[in-house]
């Protein structure tokens, strides 16, 4: 019985699977990822079995995701991106930076200065809103 795709579909798997679309080949990112090529093809067949569909076509020398494959791939990346945005934050939180900063101004301070400092504020790292 296939194991279930959410089990499946970690953060890594989904490295692996965005390697081999990046190097071409099953070889290539199991070497960039100090893996045995078996080791790799094994987790994305596991993937392939748990979504029933094939992610990448394998006819020729060439790993090319297919359209199932090309879009877990859309969907990986953004993924991936999430998680990192998500630990990002998480540190922000620990380190006493907020994402979220209200200012309230006064009639008595020039709008140009409010308007400078908040652009020098928003240049800062990391990204906060304003």
């Amino acid at each position: 019985m296939p194991a279930n795709a959410r089990d499946l579909l970690t953060p890594d798997a989904l490295s692996m699977l965005l390697a081999i679309e990046e190097t071409g080949s099953f070889a290539a990112a199991a070497r960039e990822l100090g893996l045995v090529p078996s080791a790799l093809t094994y987790r994305v067949r596991q993937i392939e079995d748990a979504l029933d569909v094939l992610l990448f076509d394998r006819s020729s020398r060439q790993a090319k995701p297919t359209e199932a494959g090309k879009a877990l791939l859309r969907e990986a990346q953004r993924m991936l991106q999430d998680v990192d945005a998500i630990a990002n934050r998480v540190k922000r939180v620990a380190t006493g930076w907020e994402s979220v900063f209200t200012v309230a101004v006064d009639s008595i301070i020039a709008r140009s200065v409010v308007m400078e400092l908040s652009e020098a504020f928003l240049a800062l790292k990391p990204p906060t809103q304003l």
